[in-house]
C-alpha cells in the first residue's frame, strides 16, 4: 500500500488558470539532405488546422510560424525539385518551443512525396541505411510505457531486441552477446553508457544518456552502413539537440533516473550560438524509504550525471563542444541483504562498488560548397571502475578481502569525414577512425589456500584502432537505391585487421509495397581486458596467453518487405541470416565461447583463448504499426528466432541468449481536455500507453547434482549446454500522464505501473550444494514509478 501511496504523490492536481488560446512558435531550418546545404524559398504549411499556417524559408534556410495552437498538428514541406515531406502529429505544448532541422531529398525525374509518419517515426538520419534501422523520437523514449526515459529500454519494443532482466537495460538483438551493442554519441564511439557499468560490458542498471537532450536517432539492427564497425549485434547513433538559440528555456523533473534540472538558450541574440546543460542526482534513497525496491535489496545506490552542448553557428557550419559525465557508487552487506530481494550479490559477500565515466568532444561541421562538406570530430573519454569483494565466512560471518579491482579504460579519437553529393543520383562518403585506446588495468584475486594475491591483471600502456571507410550511394531511380561501401579496421596491439564490404538495395515496387535486400561483413574485439590477462607460468612468474587473439567476425544477410495498408497503417517482415566465425573460445575442449559473455551475470573468461568458435543466427521479424491518428498509435512486433554456436569441442548447441521468440504489443491513446470558466482557460491531455511482452525464457545448463554434492562444487553437465529453459517471461506495464499547458509553462504528471500483474519470473536458480536444492531468485515484482516535469 505504502508503493501505491508514494506513486499516487506524483499526481497531485493544479489549480492555476490561464487566459485566452495557449499558443506556440514552430520554428527550424530546411536543408539537402544529401549535401547539408540550408535551401531557400521552401514552404511550410500546416495542413490540419481551420486557420491556415504557413511559411516560406529565408536564404539560411529558416522559417517561422507563429502563434500556432497548442497540440497536434501536421507540417508540410515543400519545393519544386524536391520530394515533399510531412511530418504528422507534433507535438505543439506552451511551456517549450518547437525547433526542427528537416532535411528534404532532391528529385531525379518525377515528384515524390516521403512521408515521416508521425514524430516517434520515421526513416533513419543516415541516409545510408537501407534496412533493419529505426529513427526513434525523444517522445517515444518519453512515452512507451515501460521505457522510463532509457533508449536501451525503448529499443526493447522493436522486433528482433529483447531485455536480459528488470534491473538492467542490456539488449539482446537478434540472439547476439549484449556486448555486441555500439554505443556512437555525437559521432564519437563511447564506453558504457550507463552507471555502475563493468568495463567491458553495454548495458547496467540507469542510462547515464538523457533523453531530454537528444534529438532524433538512429537504432540499426543488422548490416549496418560502412562507417560503423567493431560491433556485430547493433548500433545506437545517438544525436544531441542544439540549445535554443533565440529564447531561454528551463526544465525540471523527478523519476526514475532521478531529480534534474536542464537550461538552454542563446549565448547572444546576434549570433545564432547556443547553450544546452542539463545535471541529475540520483532520488533511489527517496524510493528506498518509500519501501520501493528496484532489485538492489536494502543498498541505495548514489548517482548523478551531467551532459551539456555549446554550439556555434557559423557562416558555412558550425562547431560544438559537448560531452557526458556520471559517476555512481553502492555498497551491498551481504548480512543484510536477506530483508530484500537483490539481484546483484549474495547473503556471503560484502560489495563496495564505484563507477565513473566521461566523454568531452569538439566536432565542426564546415560546408565546402553546395556539394561537400567536412566533418571533423576530437574527443577523450574513459571509464574507471573500483571494486572492493568481501567474502563472509559463516557462521561468525568474519571477512575475508576476496577481489580487488582499480581500473581504467579510456579512448583519445578522431573522426574526420568528407561528403560529397555529385548530383541527385550519386552520394559519397569517406573518412577515418582513429582511437587511441589506453589503459591502467590491476585486479588480483586472493588465493583461498594460500591467502596469497595473485595479480589478474596488471597492464599499463596504450594500443590504436584504426578503421577507414568508404561509402557510396547511387539513386538509379526514383525507386531504386544501391547503398555500397567498405569498412576495415586494423588493431596494433597485434596487427589483426578486417576487411568489410556491405552492399544494400532498396526497390519500391509501388504505393504499397517496398523491397530490400543488404548484406555486411562486421568484426569485433573481444573485451580488452580479455589480452591483458595474466596466468602463472609454469616455470614461476606470469604471461599473458590472449595477446594475438583476433577479432570475432560475421557475415549478415538480410531481407525485407513492406507493405503499407494505408499511409498509417504498414506491415514489416524482414528475414536474416548472420554466420559469426574467429570467435574466442576455450583453448581446453568445452563448450565456453565468448558469444554467451553477459547471460546470467556470466562475465568472466577463461585463462587462454583461441579464435576457433563459430555461431548462427537466423529468424524472422514482423512489424505491424499504426501511426498515430486521432490520438492513437498500435504497434505489434513478432520476432521468431534460433541462436546457436560451437564452442572448442566442435559441438554445436543453443547459445544462451536462444530464446526463439518475442513478441511485443504497445499502443497508446491521447485524451484531449479543454477547461473554459468564463474567459478563463487552460489546455490538458491524458495520455494512456501500454505494453505486453512475452519472451522465450533464458536458457540454462542442467546441474550434476551428485557430482556437484559430491566435490562441493558447481559441475555443469556440459553435453547438455542450454538445453533447459526457464519459463516464459511475460510482463505488462502501464503508463497514466496528465499533461496541462498554461500560457508560459507545461507540466505533466506520469504514473509508470511496471509489471502490472505482478508477474514472477525466474532471474535465476542455484544450487544448494549442502541441501540439494534449488533457490529461485525472481525479477522485479509490481513497480510504480512516478514522475513530474515542468517545462518553462
Amino acid at each position: 500500500m505504502k508503493n501505491i501511496t508514494a506513486a499516487i504523490f506524483f499526481f497531485a492536481t493544479s489549480t492555476i488558470f490561464s487566459y485566452g488560446q495557449l499558443t506556440q512558435n514552430i520554428r527550424g531550418v530546411v536543408y539537402d539532405e544529401g549535401a547539408k546545404f540550408p535551401i531557400p524559398g521552401v514552404v511550410v504549411k500546416i495542413t490540419n488546422l481551420d486557420t491556415i499556417f504557413a511559411a516560406t524559408t529565408n536564404m539560411d534556410g529558416e522559417f517561422l510560424l507563429k502563434s500556432v495552437p497548442i497540440g497536434r498538428v501536421n507540417l508540410v514541406f515543400s519545393l519544386n525539385g524536391y520530394a515533399k515531406k510531412t511530418i504528422q502529429n507534433l507535438d505543439v505544448i506552451s511551456g517549450k518551443e518547437i525547433v526542427l532541422e528537416i532535411g528534404l531529398v532532391e528529385q531525379i525525374f518525377q515528384k515524390e512525396e516521403v512521408v515521416i509518419r508521425g514524430k516517434e517515426k520515421g526513416k533513419p538520419n543516415n541516409e545510408m541505411a537501407t534496412l533493419s534501422a529505426q529513427q526513434f523520437s525523444i517522445e517515444a523514449t518519453q512515452r512507451y510505457a515501460g521505457s522510463v526515459n532509457d533508449v536501451a529500454r525503448m529499443a526493447q519494443n522493436f522486433a528482433g531486441v529483447q531485455g536480459n532482466d528488470d534491473s538492467r537495460n542490456d539488449i539482446i538483438v537478434r540472439g547476439n552477446s549484449p556486448i555486441g551493442v555500439l554505443y556512437r554519441y555525437e559521432g564519437v564511439d563511447i564506453p558504457n553508457p550507463n552507471h555502475f557499468a563493468l568495463l567491458g560490458t553495454a548495458g547496467g542498471p540507469v542510462s547515464i544518456l538523457n533523453n531530454n537532450v537528444l534529438a532524433n536517432s538512429d537504432f540499426f539492427t543488422g548490416a549496418f552502413p560502412a562507417e560503423y564497425g567493431n560491433a556485430l549485434a547493433a548500433v545506437f547513433d545517438l544525436k544531441m539537440r542544439n540549445g535554443n538559440n533565440q529564447r531561454h528555456e528551463f526544465l525540471g523533473q523527478i523519476g526514475f533516473n532521478g531529480a534534474e534540472f536542464m537550461a538552454e538558450g542563446p549565448l547572444s541574440q546576434s549570433t545564432k550560438s547556443s547553450y544546452l546543460f542539463s545535471y541529475r542526482y540520483a532520488t533511489l534513497r527517496l524510493f528506498a524509504l518509500a519501501g520501493i525496491n528496484f532489485g538492489t535489496g536494502v543498498a541505495v545506490p548514489d548517482y548523478q550525471d551531467i551532459n551539456f552542448k555549446i554550439n556555434f553557428h557559423q557562416k558555412k557550419g558550425s562547431t560544438s563542444l559537448f560531452g557526458i559525465g556520471g559517476l555512481s557508487n553502492v555498497s551491498f552487506e551481504g548480512g543484510q541483504e536477506t530483508e530484500g530481494n537483490n539481484l546483484f550479490t549474495d547473503d556471503f559477500e560484502d560489495i563496495a562498488f564505484q563507477s565513473a565515466i566521461g566523454m568531452v568532444g569538439l566536432k565542426n561541421i564546415y560546408r565546402v560548397n553546395d556539394k561537400i562538406y567536412l566533418k571533423t570530430t576530437i574527443s577523450t573519454s574513459a571509464t574507471n571502475n573500483q571494486i572492493e569483494r568481501d567474502s563472509l565466512i559463516p557462521p561468525s560471518m568474519d571477512k575475508w578481502a576476496s577481489y580487488r579491482n582499480k581500473s581504467l579504460e579510456g579512448r583519445n579519437n578522431i573522426n574526420a569525414q568528407i561528403n560529397y553529393k555529385r548530383n541527385a543520383r550519386n552520394l559519397f562518403r569517406g573518412g577515418v577512425i582513429m582511437d587511441r585506446l589506453f589503459f591502467e588495468l590491476a585486479d588480483s584475486l586472493r588465493l583461498p589456500m594460500t591467502g596469497d594475491w595473485f595479480r589478474l591483471t596488471d597492464f599499463q600502456g596504450s594500443v590504436f584502432l584504426l578503421q577507414p571507410y568508404l561509402q557510396w550511394q547511387h539513386r538509379w531511380t526514383e525507386d531504386i537505391t544501391v547503398n555500397a561501401g567498405f569498412h576495415s579496421q586494423f588493431f596494433t596491439l597485434n596487427n589483426s585487421y578486417d576487411l568489410a564490404p556491405r552492399l544494400g538495395i532498396k526497390y519500391n515496387l509501388n504505393d504499397k509495397n517496398t523491397l530490400a535486400a543488404a548484406y555486411g561483413k562486421h568484426a569485433q574485439l573481444p573485451p580488452t581486458r580479455v589480452y591483458f590477462r595474466q596466468v602463472a607460468s609454469p616455470g614461476g612468474g606470469t604471461f599473458n596467453p590472449n595477446q594475438n587473439l583476433g577479432m570475432t567476425k560475421a557475415h549478415h544477410f538480410v531481407l525485407s518487405h513492406t507493405y503499407r495498408f494505408t499511409p498509417l497503417l504498414s506491415l514489416k517482415s524482414e528475414t536474416y541470416y548472420q554466420y559469426l566465425y574467429n570467435v574466442p573460445v576455450d583453448v581446453q575442449s568445452n563448450t565456453y565461447s565468448l558469444l554467451n559473455f553477459g547471460a546470467n551475470f556470466e562475465l568472466g573468461f577463461p585463462d587462454a583463448l583461441v579464435n576457433e568458435g563459430t555461431g548462427r543466427n537466423y529468424g524472422v521479424e514482423f512489424t505491424l504499426e499504426q501511426i498515430m491518428q486521432d490520438g492513437m498509435y498500435l504497434m505489434s512486433t513478432v520476432s521468431l528466432y534460433r541462436s546457436l554456436f560451437t564452442g572448442s569441442n566442435g559441438q554445436l548447441h543453443g547459445a544462451a541468449f536462444n530464446g526463439n521468440y518475442t513478441l511485443n504489443l504497445l499502443g497508446g491513446k491521447e485524451f484531449n481536455l479543454t477547461f473554459k470558466r468564463k474567459e478563463k482557460q487552460r489546455r490538458a491531455s491524458l495520455l494512456i500507453d501500454g505494453r505486453a511482452t512475452l519472451n522465450g525464457g533464458q536458457r540454462h545448463t542442467p546441474i550434476d547434482e551428485m557430482a556437484s554434492m559430491q566435490s562441493q562444487q558447481i559441475i555443469f553437465m556440459e553435453e547438455k549446454t542450454n538445453t533447459l529453459q526457464y519459463p516464459a517471461y511475460f510482463r505488462i506495464d502501464l503508463r497514466i500522464a496528465y499533461k496541462i499547458s498554461y500560457p508560459k509553462f507545461t507540466q505533466e504528471w506520469a504514473i509508470d505501473l511496471r509489471n502490472l500483474t505482478n508477474h514472477q519470473n525466474i532471474f535465476t536458480k542455484e544450487f544448494n550444494l549442502n541441501t540439494g536444492e534449488y533457490q529461485t531468485t525472481y525479477q522485479l515484482g509490481f513497480l510504480p514509478i512516478g514522475q513530474w516535469r515542468i517545462y518553462f
